[in-house]
């Protein structure tokens, strides 16, 4: 995601919890390094961007080489920063008091629109059009993704340096130059640990004598890692940081690929429980305040994902998965976006700790039912072991691991728009039938799906940069001698999110209602529409409506899915086997900005209001209660939405109140994903709450919501965001 620069206040070193507020952090260490990266806001990347800058490539280089010397140019160089106590070391940026405090404001204008309609293609001013007025988004080749962090800690970049040397002696051309490129970068790599070691070693000639023991073993551990495999758990987790601070984005999965390092450690008598929990605490500081601090104040920017299944169909649920969500849990911070995959074998504990967590307003974790991703990816040829092994990446984009770049996404679909053109198109026919609006909407679905493939093929062909960082922690890469962008990973295929099937679902039952049934006008219908006729639009926001368990509503939002996903789906690109579907109002607010563009619609949608936020239903449109919107969400086939879904659910603080209600909670979890459903996330706030924090937000920081595919901080959300939060829970 690309967001503007905007001012922004400095988050509260506390959260308030249940309406106190407590200290962050299980231990000493942890409470003043979590509390200091809460409060830290600052301009990130300075001094890389003065050193990039600065640095004069050699003549006559190629474009992988190039960027390969600036890479080795500038990663040794930066200056080591260590701060007192820490256990992970390591950080994008510096401090200095010149450094300005900014930040992303989440604010649900419609600058995305324009902005993503620069993506279309200069030679078809009729897709750039369509853009402009909403009906789609190319965003760009490649956004979300998760590298190959497990087969990078077990392997080590000295190993895959000499691998890259030898391939380069071996190839000619620009195979030749790609395998010097990825050398050079793991070479800088290493020395870039280096100058931690060194540093440490510094630091600790003045440090007292217990932090000075703790400052040797940091530099006895970054001369080790990422030079050679992680042997320990504390060496895995700086090494993943090193990976992370080049290539960071999704974290993958790791209570999988570090738990064989616990379970070393805890055989061997090197750790304790508790040592391994502050020391992913360390990591969880780190995630949210040493790498793209001060730019994103969302927590869509770092994704983790925790249990499901292991390749094999086991559970994959261990201790590092539980000792993962406490020391989320004590931090508090806003970063990393959690999520909890989930199947039938799923531990009961697991959940009911996550559970907890929603009833103290962290607003994490998520969850993701296994079955229909991994179900979904199968039949798109994705081999069941690697199926699996899926994560989660950006706000909600399903990836793999260190193969894939699935665009993540790609751009969006604005299916309202399309429901309320082909209702358009239906008000000219002579006589409107059930029959002629499904064949215009799978008319139209279809050449929406051709633009997007259009669209796709052009982006892919426009971008000339290789996203060498996340290209050098791709070893699938260098066996091909590609970049990541340019066929060097093993799948790819097209990320498209769609935004307002509910809506959609919502305006063609209507249509049924009024016009197929009773046999209304339809021109007379759209022309009271656009009038603001009061009694119509009462009536459109009596009828039955996705998210309250109707099935006929249900039924019309099921087929218009399939429609859309069969549209992409048989569509492929030179370089991307298969465009496919999701569902998804990510950290761009699409939502709002396509609401903005649009007219009032058979929904009972004003002019320029927000489209629904999630899959789960419109604005104030479920009145059934929760087990209602799961039964409507379910009645989807969410096996043909592999992209990444947003389905938000709505309760109350109350649902928290004690462990029996707690267990109602995780009963609700456990039947979606036993239905079928794919993401769930939880709101747990009213809009009473929300309206105070409008009117005082300075005694009401640290209130988290889920607002799309991230959560935020409601105090600093911008009006027009917060007054559509505020409208999705008033009936």
């Amino acid at each position: 995601m690309h967001h503007p620069m905007l001012e922004m206040p400095c988050v509260p070193a506390l959260r308030r919890i249940a309406g106190e507020t407590i200290p962050r952090g299980s231990s000493p260490r942890t409470r003043a390094l979590a509390a200091d990266a809460a409060a830290r806001h600052f301009l990130p990347y300075g001094e890389q961007a003065q050193l990039y800058a600065a640095f004069v490539p050699p003549q006559g280089l190629g474009r992988i080489l190039t960027t390969a010397h600036a890479f080795a140019h500038v990663h040794p160089r930066l200056t080591p920063l260590i701060r007192d106590g820490e256990l992970i070391v390591g950080a994008r940026h510096r401090t200095t008091s010149e450094e300005v405090v900014r930040g992303w404001l989440p604010d649900g204008t419609d600058s995305y629109v324009d902005s993503f309609a620069r993506n279309t293609p200069s030679h078809r001013p009729d897709i750039h059009e369509m853009a402009l007025r909403g009906l789609l988004s190319p965003q760009g080749s490649m956004n979300h993704k998760v590298v190959d962090y497990a087969r990078f800690l077990r392997v080590g970049s000295a190993a895959l340096a000499e691998r890259a040397r030898r391939i380069a002696a071996e190839r000619t051309g620009e195979q030749q130059e790609f395998a010097i490129a990825f050398a050079m970068g793991h070479e800088a790599m290493i020395a870039h640990a280096e100058t931690y070691a060194r540093e440490c070693l510094r630091a600790a000639e003045t440090a007292d004598p217990g932090r000075a023991a703790e400052l040797r073993e940091l530099a006895r551990i970054c001369a080790r890692v990422p030079r050679e495999p992680a042997e320990t758990f504390h060496e895995a987790i700086q090494m993943l940081w090193f990976a992370y601070m080049v290539a960071g984005d999704g974290v993958g999965r790791p209570d999988v690929y570090l738990n064989d390092y616990y379970d070393a450690d805890l055989a061997a008598g090197r750790i304790t429980p508790e040592r391994a929990r502050e020391l992913i605490e360390c990591l969880m500081i780190k995630l949210h305040g040493d790498y793209a601090e001060g730019v994103y104040n969302v927590s869509s920017i770092h994704t983790m994902t925790l249990g499901g299944v292991l390749p094999d169909g086991s559970d994959a649920c261990n201790a590092l998965t539980r000792l993962f969500l406490q020391a989320i849990r004590s931090v508090r911070l806003l970063r990393p976006t959690i999520y909890v995959r989930c199947h039938d074998g799923t531990p009961e504990n697991v959940l009911e700790l996550a559970v907890e967590m929603l009833g103290e307003g962290l607003a994490e974790p998520n969850f993701y039912g296994d079955t229909p991703v991994i179900d979904g990816l199968q039949r798109l040829g994705v081999p069941v072991e690697q199926a699996r092994d899926y994560a989660l990446s950006g706000c909600t984009e399903i990836v793999l691991p260190g193969l894939a770049n699935w665009g993540a996404p790609n751009g969006w679909i604005n299916l309202a728009m399309v429901a309320d053109e082909a209702i358009g198109e239906l008000a000219a026919a002579p006589t409107p039938t059930r029959e002629l609006l499904w064949q215009i909407l799978e008319r139209r679905a279809d050449e929406l799906a051709e633009v997007c493939r259009i669209c796709n093929e052009w982006v892919d062909d426009q971008r000339e940069d290789g996203a060498y960082n996340a290209t050098l922690l791709m070893p699938v890469c260098l066996e091909k001698c590609r970049d990541i962008v340019h066929g060097g990973a093993a799948s790819y295929m097209g990320h498209w999110e769609a935004i307002g099937l509910p809506n959609a679902a919502d305006m063609l039952h209507a249509t049924e209602v009024l016009v197929l049934n009773e046999r209304q006008s339809l021109p007379e219908l759209l022309k009271s529409l656009q009038t603001g006729d009061p009694t119509l639009r009462k009536r459109l926001r009596r009828l039955p409506r996705f998210g309250n368990g109707d099935e006929a509503v249900d039924a019309l939002a099921a087929r218009l899915v399939t429609i859309m996903a069969d549209a992409l789906e048989r569509r492929g690109t030179p370089l991307r086997s298969h465009l496919v579907m999701g569902h998804l109002a990510g950290g761009e607010n699409m939502h709002i900005s396509y609401g903005l563009r649009m007219g009032p619609t058979l929904d009972g949608r004003r002019a320029g209001e927000a489209l629904a936020d999630s899959l789960a239903g419109s604005q104030g449109a479920t009145r059934s209660g929760p087990t209602a919107v799961i039964r409507s969400l379910c009645r989807l086939d969410h096996s043909r939405m592999v992209a990444g879904n947003a389905s938000t659910l709505r309760l109350l603080p109350a649902d928290f109140l004690d462990q029996e209600r707690r267990r109602n909670v995780v009963g609700l979890i456990r039947t979606f994903v036993a239905l079928g459903g794919s993401q769930l996330q939880i709101n747990i706030v009213d809009a009473e709450t929300l309206r105070a924090a409008q009117a005082d937000p300075e005694a009401h920081e640290g209130l988290m919501v889920r607002v799309a595919g991230y959560s935020a901080d409601f105090t600093h959300c911008g009006k027009m965001l917060q007054d559509e939060i505020i409208a999705r829970l008033e009936r």
